[in-house]
């Protein structure tokens, strides 16, 4: 692969990484009459063996940004810098800034969790991991927040076994 990444979206009915399970059990039990869990109703004590694999991005409407409040020491470490403070516009390489401002984006106007298998490839390096995005709103229906986890996986040997949406971006 060329540098670039390529997302398949993924049923939440395919989630096999136990610590996603988890994570999308807990967001799920957080609702409450069909509302989407707020900010508040989230409480990071509940969840401390995924808190390095956890962000928290912050919506911000007009235009459409996403601000991470919260940026797990893992993923930071893995990425190569903090992001804590700072918009998915600040991500490099561009096309990865992109993806996540799609995928985010589809978070927002969906008002639906979504999971997504990323593969990246950029200066000679590259990584396969899982990401699993859940909204929140304050008031349970109008997304302001994402609730993310990821996790590094394996890619599977056959390609042609994913079955899933796919979308290229480089």
């Amino acid at each position: 692969m060329q540098d670039g990444v390529v997302t398949t979206r993924m049923p939440l009915t395919d989630i096999e990484h136990e610590a996603l399970q988890r994570m999308h059990a807990y967001w799920l039990s957080r609702g409450q009459g069909g509302l989407l869990p707020r900010r508040r109703d989230i409480d990071p004590l509940d969840f401390p063996w995924a808190l390095g694999l956890v962000c928290l991005l912050e919506v911000e409407h007009a235009p459409m940004r996403f601000r991470y409040r919260v940026d797990g020491t893992i993923i930071a470490d893995r990425h190569g810098e903090d992001f804590t403070g700072r918009t998915t516009d600040d991500v490099r390489p561009i096309f990865y800034a992109d993806m996540l401002r799609n995928h985010f984006t589809e978070v927002v106007e969906t008002r639906r969790a979504t999971l997504y298998r990323i593969a990246i490839r950029y200066d000679e390096r590259s990584k396969t991991y899982l990401r699993l995005a859940m909204p929140l709103a304050d008031d349970g229906m109008t997304v302001n927040m994402i609730l993310t986890i990821s996790d590094r996986i394996t890619p599977p040997a056959d390609r042609s076994t994913f079955g899933h949406y796919e979308e290229r971006m480089r």
